[in-house]
């Protein structure tokens, strides 16, 4: 009886753990594509300092369109909160570069956790399989 408690609680804590490493998983994904956007703004912004003719901006959905930069000195960053600030390119860039980094030490953070989860899951797998297999012998 304590065997079949014991079982149902590891079972009970896989689900849990199953249920955090889908949770994590998709942060990652949220996470690691904020990263490309960012680097996407920064290759931009290079692009822009760059060129004196048109150039091409995203207007989303995969299509773009052909535009004159009208000044190339100034910017318009979000700073959080829905609120956007006009800040010179390398500002801009100083603000970008900075949350890409700790975008960056977030995913690591996300990867070392879905690690462990994972390996926490594997290991309670196996006992589950080994108590499941021995209450069939038990009860055979």
């Amino acid at each position: 009886m304590a065997e079949r408690k014991e079982l149902q609680e590891k079972i009970l804590t896989y689900r849990i753990l199953e249920s955090r490493l889908e949770t994590l998983l998709k942060q990652r994904d949220v996470v690691a594509s904020k990263l490309v956007e960012i680097q996407s703004t920064l290759d931009s912004m290079d692009e822009i300092e760059k060129t004196k003719e048109e150039i091409l901006f995203p207007i989303g959905a995969e299509a773009y369109t052909f535009g004159k930069v009208v000044s190339k000195n100034k910017v318009m960053v979000d700073i959080g909160a829905n609120v956007v600030l006009e800040k010179n390119v390398e500002e801009g860039k100083e603000i970008l570069n900075k949350r890409k980094t700790e975008m960056e030490n977030a995913l690591e953070s996300m990867q070392r956790d879905i690690a462990e989860v994972s390996s926490v899951l594997e290991q309670l797998g196996s006992e589950i399989q080994e108590m499941g297999e021995s209450s069939e012998a038990e009860a055979g």
